[in-house]
């Protein structure tokens, strides 16, 4: 009996376990759905374009800093205290126009007295020049009739007494005729210092104005109304800018290449994509031991935008060589990297970053990052199309040569 009573408890479980084996099959067959299939988005619109190597010319670069050909350090003449300053920094000037007037007061009396002086002087002169003529009319009337009384008295008509009383006369005009001529000699030796004076004194008076020595741009200012200022003490610094060179320092081997006159592409790292004609203008005798450099001078072709202190690089031509190029347009910047989207042969597009060298015009070259045969997408705009496809019906660029 007990034995049967197993049996059964066995038998009951076995089926129960097999129901619950069915119910869980029927759950699971029942709940399997199939994986979503992923979309990719297909771009539309966009050009491509598989790069090939082109010639590149092959350049020497060489940094440098724009200056201005004429910079003119302008300091006070003379010892004052400011009081207009008349510019400021940045502010274009004319030659001769005003830029800082000292305190003139002391300057003024000078003159005043250098004139005052030159007048008495020029009085002096006409005082000696009237007893000059005095005297001469008396040195004339004493000779005429000195000859008179020689002639009586070879004739025995005039005592010697008379004849040595007339003689002493005659003498004495002539030392005051003499007399008088020193005299004027030395009025007019006064009159000229006095005039000399009172010129060195009316140009020290105009030494309170400073003034611009060219047409320019200031670009330097070290003085303030009321500052006591010393002669020599720069006070403006004042640049041509009418002309331009970019001193560049070149590799002491790219020197038998480079001359005076020689032509160079300039770049100026606040004017992108834009290239100014240069031609070497000077160039140092030997190169410096230390850095092995030799330093020139770039004149630069007129450009409203150059300014002082602007980094650039020249760019001198030496041949031709091969390199890989994409157009500027096709570059997304992302921080600060520079990359381009490179369609797969999956025709999926994949920002991937490069390293660009130098700009061609509407085209930079490229350092690493891409290779001969790869297709970029050249309009990628501001959307992001990283993972997405590019259509099949998508405009191919002719492939650049």
């Amino acid at each position: 009996m007990r034995s049967t009573t197993v049996l059964g408890d066995v038998m009951r479980i076995g089926r129960l376990a097999v129901g619950i084996a069915i119910a869980l099959l029927a759950v699971a067959c029942g709940g399997r759905k199939e994986a979503p299939v992923e979309r990719v988005e297909i771009l539309s619109g966009v050009r491509i374009q598989a790069l090939q190597m082109q010639n590149v010319p092959d350049e020497i670069e060489a940094p440098g800093t724009v200056i201005a050909v004429a910079t003119a350090q302008v300091a006070a003449r003379t010892m004052g205290t400011a009081l207009q300053v008349a510019i400021r920094e940045g502010d274009h000037v004319s030659r001769g126009q005003l830029l800082a007037r000292l305190d003139e007061r002391e300057l003024a009396a000078h003159r005043r007295s250098a004139e005052a002086a030159e007048e008495v002087s020029n009085a002096g002169v006409a005082q000696a020049t009237k007893a000059l003529a005095s005297a001469q009319a008396q040195a004339d009337v004493a000779k005429k009739t000195y000859d008179r009384y020689i002639y009586l008295k070879e004739q025995k008509s005039v005592s010697a007494q008379e004849f040595d009383e007339v003689a002493a006369k005659y003498q004495a005009a002539q030392a005051g005729l003499e007399q008088a001529q020193a005299a004027v000699q030395q009025a007019q030796a006064v009159r000229l210092r006095a005039k000399s004076e009172f010129e060195a004194a009316t140009s020290v008076a105009s030494y309170a104005r400073i003034e611009a020595p060219f047409d320019g741009r200031v670009v330097g200012r070290r003085v303030e109304p009321g500052s006591l200022v010393s002669p020599g003490v720069p006070l403006f610094i004042v640049e041509d800018t009418s002309r331009y060179q970019l001193e560049v320092t070149l590799p002491d081997n790219a020197v038998a290449a480079i001359r005076k006159g020689t032509a160079a592409r300039v770049e100026l790292d606040p004017l992108p994509g834009d290239s100014i004609a240069g031609r070497v203008a000077e160039m140092e005798a030997g190169a410096d031991p230390a850095s092995h450099t030799v330093r020139a001078r770039v004149d630069l072709s007129k450009n409203p935008r150059v300014e002082s202190g602007i980094f650039g690089r020249a760019f001198f031509a030496k041949g031709w060589r091969r390199g890989l190029l994409v157009a500027s347009d096709a570059l997304v910047t992302r921080g600060q990297l520079r990359g381009i989207y490179a369609v797969d042969g999956g025709a999926l597009a994949h920002w991937r970053v490069l390293t660009v060298g130098k700009t061609l015009g509407p085209q930079v070259e490229v350092l690493s990052g891409l290779g001969e045969g790869e297709t970029v997408v050249l309009n990628p705009g501001t959307l992001e199309l990283d993972g997405k496809r590019v259509s099949m019906a998508a405009t191919r660029e002719g492939e650049s040569r």
